[in-house]
């Protein structure tokens, strides 16, 4: 008889096999590990690092492959007003409806502090219909 597993990635099927890297890169050599650097063994987390280093990387960063990337570091330059919000939030739903399909969009929040220069970047998903991830991150200006 078949057993159903339900809505489980294949690569997460074997726990004890690494599928990528987390980031920032630290070494975990310290820890007593044999890794050199932090390894994510579930689909769900390597999808949420692979988020940050596509809109960590800019469009033509990447010698052999310059499209991948995300042109949220031109905004770096630009009033820092709620219709640049709104047109920075729609670029990050293009983007990751784009790249990332296995991804369902639930929210993008933006926030502005014209005191310190900055924008902070909050996306909410969820993946494989189960799983309710968060990321974040500044943005200078």
């Amino acid at each position: 008889m078949a057993i159903k597993v339900g809505n489980i990635p294949a690569f997460d099927q074997h726990p004890s096999i690494g599928i990528g890297l987390s980031v920032p890169f630290q070494s975990t050599a310290t820890s007593g590990s044999d890794s050199v650097f932090n390894i994510n063994y579930t689909t769900a987390e390597q999808i949420k690092y692979n988020i940050i280093n596509y809109f960590l990387t800019s469009k033509g960063e990447r010698v052999f492959n310059p499209t991948l990337g995300s042109n949220i570091r031109g905004y770096v330059f630009e009033p820092n007003d709620p219709s640049t919000l709104e047109i920075l939030k729609k670029n990050i739903e293009n983007d990751i409806t784009l790249i990332f399909p296995m991804v369902k969009l639930q929210e993008i929040k933006t926030f502005s502090d014209p005191e310190y220069y900055n924008i902070t970047v909050q996306i909410f998903y969820s993946v494989f219909s189960s799983l309710n991830e968060f990321v974040e991150f500044n943005m200078p200006l």
